[in-house]
């Protein structure tokens, strides 16, 4: 979403090193990798490392384990399950004759479940309404970066005082201390996987508008280069986030941008990690295979088709504009829907999640994402500025809202 002629839902570039670099001398027999899945009483630790024998400690609990083929199975006696509600943190050190790592784990698990007849998200084995906010992740004093690590904290404990339990991170691959500060803070994480194929607006953003959201993608983008650049990328993007239990729903293609054999990709992220959900379409251009049924609504009044064996998402929605002065990065304006007055804004803001949102919950939508954490440049549909100085929308309200969306899933 970078171009040099910025404007609307396109961005200023970045170029260069935009993420931490550095250079770090190892013993010979190094803790090279670990590598965590968690159920509901037990965690699966398996470290890779040339020392014939290791040592994990649990930090709270002052519990020794010994192993010699590197894994680890650490079951406490006494589980304590993470969620946004509850995040908690299982810390521990791995340690060899030579070397000291330290890490964490959570015990946690995404599915799905059945109830009155419509199969619903579930978190830890219960039907969970995953209810975010869509995340670029850009930034006015660095574009891809914050200029400290608290801006990342500052956008996570935001949404969380609106009373939302999810971020959509769109597109982008952050810096491993956001998804860090997510596991500690408690913030469900829907990852994006990074298009680098071309964008058409009448194919991908024109037809599909209109209605036309069926079309066969074993023929576009075949430039094999580029298909091979995506699988590898999401293959590395998929080994990256692993151990992070935040991370719980992988969006494999946005849009129809740069998307080809949906099915296929679908497959393979599920080999190389069977433990989340994938939305293998997120928005249209749906294929047979997918966890969900994942649409993006704009322009019209909210109305989806449940289907009662797989999980119904709406993966964007909204984006109502309210531009503030003081707060904006130019004299342009995107968004969809614009309100000129804060109170005519949360006035809206307020219909649309009681009058549209709220029957679509109690039918059986299991996950929602509002377009959009905060203004980026010119586009100005955030609920906080591009600044993150100002709040469009009091979090009494927006909180009093989502506590009746986490009522109808009961």
């Amino acid at each position: 979403k970078q171009t040099k002629r910025r404007g609307g839902m396109w961005y200023t570039p970045v170029s260069g090193i935009w993420q931490t670099v550095w250079l770090e001398s190892i013993p010979e027999k190094a803790v090279e990798s670990i590598t965590v899945t968690p159920t509901l009483t037990e965690a699966r630790i398996e470290v890779k490392s040339g020392a014939k024998k290791l040592k994990l400690t649990l930090t709270d609990e002052k519990k020794t384990y010994e192993s010699e083929d590197g894994v680890f199975i650490i079951a406490p006696e006494k589980p304590v399950l993470w969620s946004p509600e509850h995040p908690y943190l299982y810390r521990f050190t791995i340690e060899s004759e030579d070397d000291k790592v330290e890490s964490y784990f959570a015990l946690r698990e995404i599915g799905m479940k059945k109830v009155n007849g419509v199969t619903r998200l579930a978190l830890n084995g219960e039907p969970y309404l995953f209810h975010g906010l869509l995340d670029q992740g850009y930034f006015p004093d660095g574009l891809f970066l914050p200029a400290t690590p608290n801006g990342y904290k500052c956008d996570i404990m935001t949404a969380k005082a609106l009373g939302f339990n999810t971020l959509r991170k769109h597109i982008k691959i952050e810096p491993e201390i956001f998804y860090s500060l997510c596991d500690e803070l408690g913030i469900l994480v829907f990852q994006d996987m990074v298009n680098n194929s071309d964008y058409s607006f009448f194919r991908d953003t024109a037809l599909p508008t209109v209605g036309f959201k069926r079309r066969s993608d074993k023929r576009l983008h075949k430039d094999p280069v580029s298909r091979k650049i995506f699988r590898d990328t999401m293959l590395d993007t998929i080994k990256h986030l692993y151990n992070h239990p935040s991370v719980v729903y992988y969006t494999v293609f946005n849009e129809g941008w740069g998307q080809f054999n949906a099915d296929e990709m679908y497959s393979e992220a599920r080999v190389a990690d069977s433990t989340r959900i994938y939305d293998a379409t997120s928005g249209w251009f749906f294929g047979d295979k997918s966890d969900v049924d994942s649409h993006h609504v704009y322009f019209k009044k909210l109305k989806v088709k449940i289907n009662p064996e797989r999980p119904c998402v709406i993966s964007e929605f909204g984006g109502y504009s309210h531009r503030c002065k003081g707060h904006l990065f130019g004299d342009k304006n995107y968004g969809y829907k614009t309100f000129e007055k804060k109170e005519d804004f949360e006035r809206a803001v307020i219909s649309l999640y009681e009058s549209e949102v709220l029957p679509l919950v109690k039918k059986g939508v299991s996950a929602l994402i509002y377009t959009q954490l905060s203004d980026i440049e010119d586009e100005t549909n955030g609920f906080l500025t591009y600044d993150r100085k100002l709040l469009k929308i009091d979090a009494d309200i927006m909180l009093n809202l989502s506590t009746k969306l986490k009522e109808q899933v009961k």
